[in-house]
């Protein structure tokens, strides 16, 4: 689960360890919320990208699909792999309520 804005504490923490989730933050931001500029958005996440990151884009803010193609081949290009969330911590397996900062 990802705590909106990346807000947790011991109360959410609390939440998500009954409810059996961990948190995963990210590592990647391109503040899509803040801009509608298709190439802003792919800069910023072009600049801040390492290895074993998370990217954090949100599909309703109108210039970030746009971007997602050109993000993708870039990074692909540079020699990077797509994996999901678990892939990425594996072997591990998250702990609920624990907060994974990338």
């Amino acid at each position: 689960m990802r705590p909106p804005r990346g807000r947790t504490d011991d109360d959410v923490s609390a939440v998500m360890r009954r409810l059996g989730l961990a948190q995963v933050l990210w590592s990647v931001t391109a503040k899509d919320y803040a801009t509608t500029d298709t190439t802003l958005i792919t800069r910023r996440v072009l600049d801040q990208t390492r290895r074993d990151g998370i990217i954090l884009l949100h599909e309703r803010y109108k210039g970030t699909i746009p971007a997602v193609p050109d993000v993708i081949d870039t990074l692909r290009q540079r020699g990077y792999t797509f994996v999901t969330v678990s892939q990425l911590l594996a072997p591990a397996t998250p702990e609920p309520g624990a907060v994974y900062r990338p």
